[in-house]
């Protein structure tokens, strides 16, 4: 009877953690498409990051969003490439290349690299920092000229009301349309924010970006070189995601100069 239930309770497991797995993929990739603004004809590469601690390098993953992996593209420390090819061709193959081969790599997060009909749509970059209580976890949406496109917040404990605001459409929305090349100098005031400003941020994301973007488009020239402003009482937690979208949009352009070469035809 034990053996029973325990071979019950092991396939709903299995069954639930499937479902579970397949609705986070969906979810993942309506996050992205939204941020970037991408219908379903889309293409999103996923790019899983490791290190390799034993051998001091960097692996690249590449595979269609919630695929194995097709390829593998190995840096040393030093940015000099060690190896680059296709992984076995069968899906069970790589799979359990994937099993094989992880155990000893430390995942160093995920990129996501998406066209359309062959030509670049942008990028998502997924990051993290150190919120006042816990990690917060974000995605960062960049152009192809890698300005902001979109900030999301995915994983957070941050106090309600408080903290939890950065996970707001209206706090996110201030990251929207920043230029890549002054991310360096982004930070955080606790000034006072300016109320045309607060009104529009709270119409974002109840209208489509783009024709927010159009409606805002003379606030979020004149907000876009000035910094975020800090929720009243979450000083830290707004830091922390700023400072975390600074950090990963630095570590992706970098990266990206070295990757970029050797994804071409990837997609």
């Amino acid at each position: 009877m034990c053996a029973i239930a325990g071979a019950v309770l092991g396939a709903a497991f299995v069954a639930t953690h499937r479902y579970r797995e397949v609705a986070e993929r969906r979810a993942e990739r309506h996050a992205i498409l939204d941020l970037l603004q991408l219908d379903t004809s889309a293409t999103v590469l996923e790019i899983r990051q490791f290190l390799s601690p034993s051998r001091g390098e960097v692996i690249y993953r590449t595979a269609p969003l919630g695929g194995a992996t097709r390829r593998e593209i190995v840096f040393g420390l030093d940015g000099r490439l060690v190896a680059a090819g296709s992984v076995a061709a069968s899906a069970g193959a790589r799979r359990e290349h994937d099993d094989r081969d992880s155990r000893d790599l430390v995942p160093l997060g995920r990129m996501f690299a998406a066209s359309r009909r062959d030509i670049p749509a942008g990028f998502v970059v997924e990051g993290e920092s150190r919120g006042y209580k816990n990690r917060i976890r974000f995605f960062v949406a960049l152009t192809s000229g890698f300005d902001v496109a979109g900030v999301r917040v995915v994983e957070h404990e941050e106090d309600p009301g408080l903290g939890a605001e950065i996970a707001t459409p209206a706090f996110q929305g201030q990251y929207v349309g920043r230029a890549g090349a002054n991310l360096e100098a982004l930070t955080v005031t606790k000034d006072p924010m300016p109320e045309d400003w607060r009104a529009a941020l709270a119409t974002f994301g109840r209208t489509p970006a783009a024709a927010w973007g159009e409606r805002h488009a003379a606030l979020v020239a004149r907000e876009r070189a000035k910094p975020i402003y800090a929720v009243t009482g979450a000083t830290i937690s707004s830091r922390a995601l700023t400072d975390g979208v600074r950090e990963t949009v630095d570590h992706f352009r970098r990266r990206w100069e070295l990757l970029a070469p050797q994804l071409e035809g990837s997609s």
